[in-house]
């Protein structure tokens, strides 16, 4: 019996190599995989039946893709790559010490290797320009030595401003961005040397560092301008100095004790000068102190010094009065006096804010969310190694375990009883103790031992799936660096607005576009004639606040801006004209057809004559992705205001592949309106026409010019990855599927190809089409030719509807629900996204009450949100994210019995207005809306 099992390892490999090379290389049928699976199978038995079991037992990893039922190289590639490491683990575990003993010269040396490697890849992914939001305004705070909003982070500010001085050369928001990286290096230095305190093996804090190094968040904020990566860069030096305290208290080296007790002081007064928020860490900390060191209690004198340390950190808030009085950006004489400064620097305007969702239900959907938050940052398996490494604490260091799971967990508590839409960004100090908590996973391996036991094995399986597991993170989370995700947005939007604004305009920007706006006016001197205002939040709705903005800054004579679009025109306000992403009240009415516009001069029926149009846009196109063209028109004789306008594009056979309709307003002369198309993800490949019209006489479409779709280099996210290649064209093959069946009796067939050339493609099959697409048969697992395609995950239910900007609705709807007049529940709706996004979309759910035998609403109740209840906003998204978001509804008290219930599900960009278009043509040819099923309401 062990002579057969000595056999098992190499028969494995011998198999996988089999498979592999069949679907390589495809194979005429199931007998010539057998065929080759026993012939190399054998040779891989025999090979290794030589070696020890305990040398080559790794190899039994690689069954994992042996009997996987589908063809996927991704899976090989992985349960490859984990043997490989688990085999290298092993060997160290069998044949030498994992344990290595080094002075502390060579640590720092080893730590700087490692800063220094981040570095150059977060100065490689940095990003480019200016930034929006916060980000934009710490780069103007920066530059001019201003004050950023409570609180006030003055010792950011002056470290900042040092890079732009030192930099001189690069622009301040270059520089600014660069000062970011430098910490987050840092950060990670600290990192591995805090592991390597804890621990005697290198592979512990290599591990911690690339797990924290390359997750979401991280990688985002080592690569803009933001105040995190100092709060982690101050976290990550607590911790190694709580963990360093510790040690010299085991040692009885009181001395150096204290020293590391006061560094910790001043770190933690440092930190809380930054970011009020480190006042968590500093609690866990302390409790820490005094159960590491419980003579510290007995010693008063000891205390002096770290507390005198810790009132020195908080010495750069002196800098937010030296201020007060400068001609800088956010400077204001309240913050020389006491009251003024103390509400800066404690941000009470936020405090409303802390242990928002406190009650039972929401928490409960909150701590949900922080699953999702957590997967946002890290790939699964990375998870195991993080709760691996806490369990390894608990058995043998419950101390160190404290330290790190509580604080761990009492920043996911906070975060989320907090209501934020930074709330993967407070949680930095949570990813950084995870991360090292993680690296512990390590411990579990084995030290040198002539033969691994079981557990041994298992340890070193685990632990190697977490090392891939975190070196897969390089790829999946790099569109979350700063130069794949936000690039030159910021410059392209902001700039736009401030070279095409008329001369004295006003600008009314939301605060995503103020800062960048200031920026560029302020540090870069771009049109000082212009007036750039924030326009916040004022104790009403905010719709009501930039309506009233609106008109104030009108009436003073100015053209008026506004980066936010109504729903429905102004009274006493002009018909606007789009200028770039805002729109623009002019104060002279528009008389002839704008210099960069093509003129047209042709009738779309007896309503508009079209004068020209603008493409802002190149004429070559994919599929999802979004053009805009502008017409300038005038009202015909019959024309009726408002009228319903729309502009389709269309392939040469006459369908439509998207379409924008617009309820639109004349101005008694020339009319500019803006049209905003995406082509649906099955949009063929060729030249299309854009075509305009008006609702009134559809049939009378007037066509503008051509567009050329190419294929796409982003493919859709799909829920059922596949790997199929068609043995008739060997640069075709099918990487996935969806299902929809969101309306009732139809189905729908999403299919996701490749090309060879990096291209990809959707295709769709409908209702009764399914049951017999025409597709040519495929390498099947092992290379057999396979002629029955089956699409069985989703064949019986599931949601998939693409958006544009390439977000997917794969959420929850009411179907076979019956409610109580009262009564609240949650609808869960998912959303995934296959490309990094930079607007801010709000997820929109209504529950419908209906009247009587009719399609007509009684009541509603509407609950709009930033995705993840607040957590994760679509301006953090990148490449492959999957947001859970919740929505609570509540049915009407006057709900009556066997009433019919039904739901509407909408995106929204929460700047313009701007719903995000729904792709799919059966659904829009009902409702602009996702319908969510029907419920009812009981007896």
């Amino acid at each position: 019996m062990s002579d057969l099992v000595s056999h098992l390892p190499g028969f494995g490999a011998g198999l996988f190599l089999a498979r592999v090379l069949g679907e390589w290389a495809g194979l005429p049928g199931a007998w010539a995989a057998i065929l080759l699976s026993l012939a190399i199978g054998l040779v891989g038995s025999r090979l290794f039946a030589r070696r020890p079991l305990g040398t080559t037992w790794p190899l039994l990893i690689l069954f994992a893709y042996v009997i996987y039922p589908e063809p996927d190289w991704s899976l090989a590639a992985f349960v490859f790559v984990v043997c490989l490491v688990a085999l290298g683990l092993n060997r160290l575990s069998v044949r030498q010490s994992a344990r290595f003993a080094t002075g502390d010269k060579v640590l720092i040396l080893f730590g700087a290797v490692i800063a220094a490697g981040f570095f150059l890849l977060y100065l490689a992914t940095l990003a480019p320009d200016v930034l929006p939001a916060d980000s934009g305004e710490l780069q103007v705070v920066a530059a001019q030595l201003g004050v950023a909003h409570p609180p006030g982070f003055p010792l950011y500010v002056m470290m900042a401003h040092a890079f732009t001085r030192v930099l001189a050369s690069l622009s301040p928001a270059y520089a600014v961005n660069v000062f970011s990286a430098v910490t987050s290096a840092l950060t990670l230095a600290i990192v591995f040397l805090t592991c390597r305190a804890l621990s005697t093996r290198y592979l512990t804090g290599v591990l911690a560092v690339v797990v924290l190094g390359t997750s979401a968040t991280f990688w985002s904020q080592a690569t803009t301008a933001n105040v995190r990566s100092l709060t982690g860069l101050f976290t990550a030096l607590i911790v190694l100095t709580l963990v360093r305290f510790r040690r010299s208290a085991q040692a009885n080296d009181g001395q150096r004790a204290d020293r590391w007790l006061g560094l910790m002081a001043l770190f933690m007064g440092l930190g809380l000068t930054h970011h009020v928020s480190l006042l968590f860490l500093a609690a866990v900390g302390l409790a820490y102190v005094l159960l590491a060191d419980r003579t510290l209690l007995r010693s008063p004198r000891r205390w002096l010094r770290p507390l005198l340390l810790g009132l020195a950190g908080l010495l750069p808030l002196l800098y937010l009065p030296l201020r007060a009085g400068a001609d800088v950006r956010g400077a204001s004489p309240g913050l020389a006096t006491i009251s003024g400064f103390l509400e800066h620097v404690l941000a009470t305007g936020f405090r409303g804010d802390l242990f928002y969702f406190i009650s039972a239900a929401d928490l409960w959907q909150r701590l949900l969310v922080m699953v999702n938050v957590t997967t946002f940052q890290f790939v699964p398996v990375v998870l195991v190694g993080g709760i691996a490494g806490l369990i390894w604490l608990l058995l043998h260091d419950r101390l160190s375990a404290f330290l790190l799971g509580g604080t761990f967990a009492l920043y996911l508590i906070v975060a989320a009883t907090y209501r934020a839409p930074q709330t993967v960004e407070y949680m930095i100090p949570a990813y950084i103790v995870g991360a090292i908590l993680t690296g512990n996973a390590t411990r579990f391996l084995p030290d040198r031992t002539p033969n691994v036991q079981l557990a041994g094995g298992v340890a070193i399986a685990i632990v190697s799936m977490v090392i891939v597991g975190a070196l897969s993170q390089f790829e999946r989370n790099i569109t979350a660096s700063g130069a794949r995700h936000e690039a030159t947005d910021a410059r392209d939007t902001a700039g736009r607005l401030l070279s095409e604004a008329p001369p004295n305009s006003t600008i009314l920007a939301h605060w995503h576009w103020a800062t960048p706006l200031w920026y560029l006016q302020e540090v870069e001197g771009a049109r000082p004639d212009l007036d750039v205002r924030f326009v916040f939040p004022d104790g009403e709705s905010y719709a009501l606040t930039w309506e009233r903005r609106a008109k104030e800054a009108f009436a003073a004579g100015r053209p008026v801006i506004t980066t936010w679009v109504p729903a429905s025109p102004i009274d006493d306000l002009p018909v606007p004209e789009p200028i770039g992403e805002g729109q623009l009240y002019p104060q002279t009415t528009r008389s002839s057809l704008p210099e960069d516009f093509i003129q047209v001069n042709q009738l779309s029926g007896e309503q508009v004559e079209i004068l020209g149009y603008k493409l802002d846009h190149p004429t070559m196109l994919t599929p999802g992705e979004e053009f805009v063209i502008t017409v300038a028109w005038r009202p015909g004789a019959g024309f009726q205001d408002p009228s319903g306008l729309f502009v389709h594009l269309t392939g040469p056979d006459a369908v439509i592949y998207g379409q924008d309709d617009r309820p639109a307003h004349s101005s008694g002369a020339v009319t500019l309106t803006e049209f905003r198309v995406t082509p649906r993800p099955e949009t063929p490949v060729g030249e299309l026409t854009v075509q305009f019209g008006v609702a009134a006489e559809a049939d009378q479409r007037v066509p503008l010019t051509k567009v050329s779709v190419k294929p796409s280099r982003t493919s859709l996210v799909t829920r059922n990855p596949v790997n199929r290649l068609l043995l008739d064209s060997s640069d075709q093959r099918l990487i996935g599927y969806d299902w929809d069946h969101t309306l009732a009796d139809r189905s729908r067939l999403y299919l996701h190809w490749q090309s060879d050339d990096g291209t990809y493609s959707t295709q769709v099959i409908d209702d009764e089409a399914i049951e017999s697409p025409e597709l040519p048969a495929y390498r099947g697992p092992w290379g057999v030719p396979v002629t029955r395609w089956e699409f069985p995950r989703g064949r019986d239910g599931g949601h998939y509807v693409p958006f544009g900007q390439g977000i997917v609705w794969t959420g929850e709807t009411l179907n076979g629900l019956t409610l109580s007049p009262g009564q609240s529940f949650v609808v869960d709706q998912e959303l995934r996204s296959s490309r990094p996004i930079n607007r801010d979309h709000v997820v929109s759910v209504r529950l419908i009450g209906l009247e009587p035998e009719s399609d007509q609403w009684a009541w509603w109740d509407l609950q709009d949100s930033i995705p993840a209840m607040g957590a994760i906003p679509t301006l953090k998204w990148i490449r492959g994210t999957f947001v859970r978001s919740p929505h609570r509804l509540t049915v009407d008290e006057a709900a009556t019995p066997e009433q019919e219930l039904t739901g509407a599900l909408t995106l929204y960009d929460a700047f313009t207005n701007r719903p995000l278009p729904i792709l799919d043509d059966r659904i829009t040819d009902v409702n602009p809306w996702i319908p969510l099923c029907t419920a009812r309401v009981g007896e």
